[in-house]
């Protein structure tokens, strides 16, 4: 398998086609629809909220997870859900239970000979999430909640081309992990569309707001994405910023964070990603690495 000759190149079917050829698109979990539905509902109270959070434990484990996380820094550890809501408030677990949705097409459902690869890919996503939400604060974006779940799920789509075409799939990471090519460009040529479409599309039937259905779709290319361009460049850089990081499957410690399209946009010059990828680290450390 080659790499195609154009990482920026754009496939020319439309959406419904992508969603046709990329297979089965999964659904929101239905606790997670029926939690969600219940944070938008002003009058709803924070305990009928729980009672359907703890009937799903891998969803409660999630969310309890990612407040813990580099995300909220928060003093003390969170260990029941119902302190998660007291202390967050609805608009935050809302992003939360989103999150946790993520994490749930990241790390389950996939074929059990890819548990390695299922593995890269969540400690990648979780790493750009953490980076995401640094990135924002330095830039003065104002919303890091959203930061963070858009870099958490920005290659959301590459687990669905991992399930609905397994053996093609295992040829491109097998490709990626050699450290020859980038999936962009090798999902171009294989699928004619790749993982950040397929992501959008989710994104999309998720009824997640439009800028994460633009930044996701746009990763690769963010300055493309002209209304969000700025939520699609902080989740471009923390992708690069893995890269160079080394976790995940893609690997290039050499790779110029400052010669980035995203690192212009967002005005950071070398002494400010030096800055940010030293938190990631730090942040990731902490918390027992990428896990």
């Amino acid at each position: 398998m080659n790499a195609a000759s154009d990482d920026n190149a754009r496939p020319t079917i439309s959406p419904a086609e992508v969603a046709r050829k990329a297979g089965d698109l999964p659904t929101m979990p239905a606790l997670a629809v029926q939690a969600l539905e219940i944070t938008r509902n002003p009058n709803a109270s924070a305990r009928t909220l729980q009672e359907v959070i703890t009937r799903d434990q891998a969803l409660a484990a999630r969310i309890l997870r990612i407040v813990n996380s580099a995300m909220y820094s928060l003093r003390g550890k969170v260990t029941t859900v119902s302190h998660a809501v007291t202390i967050l408030g609805m608009d935050s677990i809302r992003s939360i239970i989103m999150s946790a949705s993520v994490q749930q097409i990241l790390q389950t459902g996939v074929a059990k000979r890819h548990d390695l690869g299922t593995r890269l890919l969540f400690d990648h996503s979780w790493g750009a999430a953490v980076a995401s939400g640094f990135l924002a604060r330095h830039t003065d974006y104002p919303n890091t909640e959203e930061a963070f779940l858009c870099g958490l799920m920005h290659d959301i789509g590459k687990p669905i081309l991992m399930k609905n075409f397994p053996d093609l799939y295992a040829q491109v990471m097998a490709e990626v992990y050699k450290g020859q090519f980038a999936f962009h460009p090798l999902e171009l040529q294989a699928f004619g569309f790749s993982h950040a479409h397929v992501g959008a599309l989710i994104a999309e039937k998720w009824d997640f707001p439009a800028p994460f259905v633009d930044a996701i779709g746009c990763h690769h290319d963010p300055l493309a994405a002209k209304e969000h361009a700025h939520l699609a460049c902080l989740v471009s850089m923390a992708n690069s910023m893995m890269v160079q990081m080394e976790i995940g499957f893609e690997k290039n410690k050499d790779l110029d964070l400052q010669a980035e399209p995203a690192a212009g946009f967002l005005r950071l010059d070398s002494q400010k990603l030096v800055k940010i990828t030293e938190d990631t680290r730090i942040k990731l450390a902490e918390s027992g690495g990428v896990q």
